[in-house]
């Protein structure tokens, strides 16, 4: 790396006006750029110029992205394939990238084992459910730059605590400029008597490090679906998951855990799922800054989805999708606008479905149910200051890597 002697005329630029080149070029060449010289190094990865890019990028109206985690049919008879991508908005989605996964040691033969906990700001939270003698992995991985980290192990393990089962949320602090999991765990109930014990932590990725705060967790069981479905639970500062009461098992209810001031909050279930906690159910964001949540009845099949339009509001809950609606749906995956949603229908097609006029716009991908993700996503620089020698495990990721897993 130069010190640009050879390019004065671009390095005898103002400051500001070097910025302001730099905040609108692709995030492609801005990577590529922090190997021409020194000077432009710093400044591209200066953690000021990574947030100020990514602000940038969150109000540009071109900002229209989605990841998808999904299972894709391969050539063999039966086989499957687990791709990462990502996909313009458009009608089709078939405009796409195909991203390279991490090369992480142990995990990458295991089909399915990494699951996606939650997407933010270009991040990408992948985790390795951990229990009965399996370690937990946490990966954050920017897909757009290449580059990722292994997360130190945290506090309760296999071998500290015995069998566990966790959830695992992931989320932005806005006012620390920092990006936390939180890790709710239940251990095993057959090594204590009466209540079943349980543990929460937080990792700070500014500290790096993970910091028990079992002591104000809330004395509720998650709800935890097999196979795992985290959704998209992340929204006005805060991590929701679905937990019941340890005293009265049928009292369901949402937990939001704020992130910046690290404490939680209850917020009450629509009056006819309080009392139903073993109904299967997953949380999803709606708009800019509420939830809501979808149930699926075993018998008649049928999904329902109901949306908190005041986040908060007990009474504001509002059913909007009822058996009728949704006879041939298998799973809401988000929101795509207020009233739009997109859908997996019972025939393995991804739709968009309005909600008020129940029609259905089948879009251009075929995709198991099965541990299938979908979320917005906006390109960034996050993780880009990040190097191994301040203690981050960076995990290398290469083009010639396989960048899928068969099954």
């Amino acid at each position: 790396m130069s010190d640009c002697l050879p390019m004065s005329d671009y390095s005898n630029l103002p400051r500001e006006l070097l910025l302001e080149i730099f905040l609108r070029l692709p995030i492609e060449d801005l990577v590529k750029s922090t190997a021409v010289c020194k000077p432009w190094n710093s400044v591209i990865k200066n953690p000021n110029f990574i947030s100020t890019h990514l602000q940038k990028s969150i109000s540009s109206t071109n900002t229209n992205l989605l990841l998808f985690r999904l299972y894709t049919w391969t050539s063999e008879k039966g086989a499957r394939r687990l791709e990462y991508s990502l996909r313009s908005n458009n009608k089709a989605l078939d405009e796409y990238k195909q991203l390279t996964c991490p090369n992480i040691d142990g995990c990458r033969s295991r089909v399915g084992s990494l699951r996606v906990a939650g997407s933010y700001n270009g991040l990408v939270c992948l985790v390795e459910d951990g229990s009965y003698g399996y370690g937990d992995t946490f990966i954050l991985w920017n897909p757009v730059i290449k580059k990722a980290i292994h997360l130190p192990e945290p506090n309760v393990t296999y071998s500290s605590h015995g069998p566990y089962d966790a959830f695992t949320g992931f989320g932005f602090d806005s006012k620390n400029n920092d990006y936390k999991l939180l890790r709710y765990v239940m251990l095993d109930t057959n090594d204590y008597e009466g209540e079943v014990p349980i543990e929460a932590e937080v990792y700070s990725l500014n500290a790096n490090c993970w910091t028990s705060i079992t002591s104000i967790a809330p004395k509720y069981i998650p709800l935890l679906g097999y196979p795992r479905d985290y959704g998209s639970s992340f929204v006005n500062g805060a991590i929701h998951l679905l937990a019941f009461d340890r005293i009265d098992p049928k009292r369901s209810l949402i937990l939001a855990f704020d992130v910046s001031e690290q404490v939680f909050n209850e917020i009450p279930l629509p009056d006819p799922l309080s009392d139903e906690y073993s109904r299967p159910a997953q949380l999803l964001t709606y708009g800019q800054s509420s939830i809501a949540i979808t149930t699926k009845e075993s018998w008649p099949s049928s999904i329902h989805l109901w949306v908190m339009k005041e986040y908060g509001v007990a009474t504001s809950w509002t059913k909007v999708l009822t058996k009728e609606a949704a006879e041939s749906v298998g799973k809401v995956l988000l929101f795509k606008q207020d009233e739009q949603v997109f859908v997996v229908r019972n025939d393995k097609s991804i739709a968009s479905l309005d909600i008020k006029t129940k029609h259905y716009e089948v879009l251009g991908v075929q995709a198991p149910e099965e541990y299938l993700f979908v979320d917005s996503y906006v390109e960034s620089l996050v993780l880009l200051d990040k190097c191994c020698n301040a203690g981050w495990n960076v995990i290398s990721i290469h083009e010639d890597d396989a960048n899928s897993t068969d099954e």
